[in-house]
């Protein structure tokens, strides 16, 4: 499932409407980016939305374990363990 890593954001679903109010199922899916990212020192691939990534393009090394520590709670396992080094 397409999920992003740092912040939890993943897919949303609901009715497409039209103009005649016919309902049909759908998905909307985030945008990911796979990109590198330097955790503690190490380089790490990491799926992030555009939205964080123009956060993390932002900000320098300090900022960015500030970034992750402000959304630790809906990090993935896999940067958790990267963290936790």
């Amino acid at each position: 499932m397409k999920r992003c890593e740092i912040t939890g954001k993943g897919i949303t679903f609901g009715h497409s409407i039209s103009h005649a109010h016919n309902m049909n199922k759908r998905i909307w899916k985030p945008n990911l980016q796979t990109v590198k990212v330097e955790i503690n020192g190490q380089l790490t691939k990491v799926k992030v939305c555009v939205k964080m990534l123009r956060s993390l393009k932002a900000a320098d090394s300090v900022e960015v374990a500030r970034i992750l520590k402000k959304n630790a709670a809906t990090l993935s396992p896999r940067i958790t363990k990267v963290l936790s080094k």
